[in-house]
């Protein structure tokens, strides 16, 4: 029988350990184990945004594949779609905050975030993000084998795509009732990240043109290759990064393994 607490705890501690993060133990029946542990990050922020009015950095999006389609298949599982998407997105948060960077915004099924304008720095972080995925996958793959109604509304784990540009963007706060005073950064590399996120199938990562010149000194890219922008927008060229060696990348046919382990 499928044991729900006790694998939410465990996909909780694959998602934490596949990005090098320490935490306080906790207890496996806790319904929410790790979402309230101390969290001991190895790199500072690089980004004092209480101060800087505008910054220079690489804006990255990560997004969960697929979501409409997960969210209709969750209504059908007792298993919570929020958690979910809390523990897949867990990994991603780490791997930008171990970078020196921040995640500055949720969007449902998406997060973004900026990373220091370092070129390696970013190769490490989309690297992390990907290494988490695959063993997300493998875990839930691995449960899902012997419990068919483990997390039936994402077989096989999460899929995901990453987009990042490089650019200049302005910072201020904006505060709610609910979230209080939280920094807002506005820029072009933000637009840009968001439209070249769109092509393509399965796991992915997408470099704008600054970005993707810059990685292609140093790293495997694919392209220049473009994607149309919205109604009275230029076209947008943009990169592949080549982690398909970290994670199973692009469209997988029915049947396929969705991890390398």
């Amino acid at each position: 029988m499928f044991d729900r607490d006790r694998c939410w705890y465990g996909l909780c501690l694959v998602t934490y350990w596949a990005v090098g993060v320490k935490t306080k133990p906790v207890n496996p029946n806790d319904r929410e184990p790790l979402s309230k542990a101390p969290i001991l990050r190895k790199r500072a922020s690089t980004f004092d945004l209480t101060k800087l009015r505008s910054i220079e950095a690489y804006a990255i999006l990560v997004d969960i594949n697929g979501f409409t389609m997960t969210v209709e298949r969750s209504h059908q599982d007792p298993n919570s779609i929020a958690q979910y998407v809390r523990d897949v997105l867990t990994g991603p948060i780490a791997a930008i905050e171990e970078s020196g960077g921040e995640v500055l915004g949720f969007m449902g099924d998406a997060l973004f975030g900026i990373v220091p304008n370092d070129v390696d720095t970013l190769f490490i972080t989309c690297s992390s993000i990907a290494r988490e995925v695959d063993r997300s996958c493998e875990y839930l793959s691995n449960v899902q084998a012997n419990h068919s109604d483990a997390w039936t509304y994402a077989p096989g784990g999460p899929s995901l795509k990453i987009s990042a540009e490089l650019g200049w963007m302005d910072v201020s706060t904006i505060a709610s009732r609910a979230l209080g005073h939280q920094p807002i950064l506005i820029g072009t590399a933000i637009n840009y990240a968001a439209r070249i996120s769109k092509p393509g199938k399965g796991n992915r990562c997408h470099l704008g043109r600054l970005a993707g010149e810059q990685m292609a000194k140093y790293y495997r890219v694919d392209g220049p290759y473009s994607v149309d922008g919205k109604e009275g927008e230029p076209e947008y060229s943009y990169y592949r990064l080549g982690l398909g060696d970290v994670w199973r990348e692009g469209e997988l046919e029915e049947g396929d393994e969705t991890y390398w382990g």
